[in-house]
């Protein structure tokens, strides 16, 4: 077994902590992800799993505000441990690879400067999860190689298992790993593992309950994976390796460059090399399924660990020594500024951050979302309000309302997008209709006009931002007999 440093606990604690109180900082700043939003509303109709994910992270965000308060901070807390977490998962890799102390501090510094952990820690997101669920097998992974318990393959497929219930990366994963380790000939010797199959077994039981409810529901999921590669496809494979060099932080890419050389060529890491092929396969296979580029993050980071093995030999001198932590301190500083809430919410509009991180665009206006939605309705007659429908086109404005509505008198709102298809239908041909972010509502509602224009107050354009609210009489056909027609399934 190779033998480990010692684990430098109070530098990277110190900075796993400073991870936990920088996303807890900026967790209130503007308000809720339209994604937040519908994982609210997804957590009061329990499942084992949704049309377009597994069902954690919904129950993660229902805890985190059940134990920390209705807000954006108190559904967000879960995410922020997550990241902290991470950093000190990252620099553990660090040290399974052989990095003493200073390559602890350093793969544990360039995590928490990153942009990506910056930006999966601060919102409540599947890929929190993800990340998580990724670098912790990954770690576990690079103990065995290194001639470890063979048994840690079962807390492998654990891992993998829970994983999968929350989305289904971690398949990636598994599909790169086994071709790493067959172009590092150690594939047929780990099959050969009664403990590898019995932690497969272990994923698969975990995994099952997903597999038995999209079956059931004619695996909608595979239907959205493929509407996302029709519509996203092309463009994803064209930015897969320009966002390779910024998901971390451009200053970070010598030290992720250096790790993939050192796990590729570099002796003294010969028994991880498996992981080098590996990701260079999950490159591959990214680019052949057409997925996201973000998809490669979490491994980044493995990078990362591995390349401060050679940056630690590197830094001989005090000179080299700035120059790391000046590298260091700029990537956290830029990746913060996109990333976090820094900036007030009326001046990101103005700036490359609107262009840059879609994300925080997306986090303003809804409360100004939901009072235009309420004056529309109080502008409805006694009577008209009394059997009034709210329908919304997406699942992010079904979920404003269902946040901010109670309190202004609104009633629930129905959509048709996703999982939200699912979760209720009105009543027969119930109406008036209030019909939002919707293109043309003429064609499945009779007697429309416009009633008001939505504006966020901070001049972001957004997807709300200047969309328009209806009033429609009532649905053209009863609502159980359109709603096949309402309901759809995209990103």
């Amino acid at each position: 077994m190779t033998p480990r440093p010692r684990f430098a606990w109070r530098y990277v604690g110190s900075l796993a902590v400073a991870e936990l109180a920088l996303q807890l900082a900026f967790a209130d700043r503007y308000g809720y992800h339209r994604d937040e939003l519908y994982f609210r509303v997804a957590a009061r109709h329990p499942a084992v799993a949704y049309d377009d994910q597994g069902a954690l992270t919904p129950y993660i965000g229902w805890v985190s505000e059940g134990l920390f308060g209705g807000t954006p901070r108190g559904l967000r807390v879960v995410s922020a441990v997550t990241a902290a977490l991470v950093v000190v998962i990252v620099a553990l890799i660090a040290r399974e690879l052989g990095a003493s102390a200073t390559g602890q501090l350093v793969s544990a510094a360039g995590t928490l400067a990153s942009a990506y952990v910056l930006a999966v820690g601060h919102l409540l997101t599947t890929s929190t999860l993800d990340l998580f669920v990724w670098t912790t097998a990954i770690l576990l992974v690079a103990r065995i190689l290194a001639g470890g318990d063979e048994r840690l393959w079962l807390a492998v497929g654990a891992m993998i298992g829970i994983g999968l219930e929350n989305k289904q990366q971690p398949l990636l994963l598994i599909a790169a790993l086994a071709v790493g380790l067959a172009v590092d000939r150690q594939l047929v010797r780990r099959l050969r593992s009664p403990w590898l199959w019995a932690g497969a077994l272990c994923a698969v039981l975990l995994w099952l309950p997903y597999l038995v409810w999209q079956g059931r529901h004619g695996w909608p999921q595979l239907e959205l994976a493929e509407d996302i590669r029709r519509d996203e496809g092309a463009e994803s494979r064209t930015t897969l390796i320009p966002l390779q060099l910024l998901l971390l932080g451009p200053l970070l890419v010598p030290i992720v460059a250096a790790g993939l050389w050192a796990l590729l060529r570099d002796a003294a890491l010969r028994p991880w090399r498996a992981l080098g092929w590996t990701y260079l396969a999950l490159l591959v296979l990214i680019f052949a399924t057409a997925g996201k580029p973000y998809y490669a993050a979490p491994f980044l980071l493995v990078l990362l660990a591995a390349g401060s093995v050679p940056v630690e030999r590197w830094l001989v001198t005090p000179a080299r020594r700035a120059v790391l932590a000046l590298g260091l301190l700029l990537t956290a500083l830029i990746s913060a500024l996109i990333v976090l809430p820094v900036l007030p919410a009326d001046r990101i509009g103005d700036t490359p951050i609107a262009d840059l991180n879609e994300d925080a665009v997306e986090t303003v206006g809804w409360p100004a979302f939901a009072r235009s939605v309420a004056k529309v309705y109080d502008g409805l007659t006694p009577a008209e309000r009394e059997t009034a429908v709210i329908f919304t086109g997406n699942y992010g404005e079904a979920g404003a309302i269902d946040r901010y509505g109670p309190a202004l008198g609104l009633p629930r709102a129905y959509s048709g997008h996703n999982s939200l298809a699912r979760f209720g239908i009105p009543v027969g041909s119930a109406g008036p209709v209030v019909v939002v972010g919707y293109g043309n509502p003429s064609i499945d509602f009779t007697g429309c006009r416009h009633a008001a224009t939505i504006d966020n107050g901070a001049d972001v354009d957004n997807e709300e931002q200047g969309g328009s609210i209806f009033v429609c009489k009532r649905p053209r056909r009863p609502w159980a007999e359109l709603w096949s027609a309402l309901a759809h399934l995209d990103a």
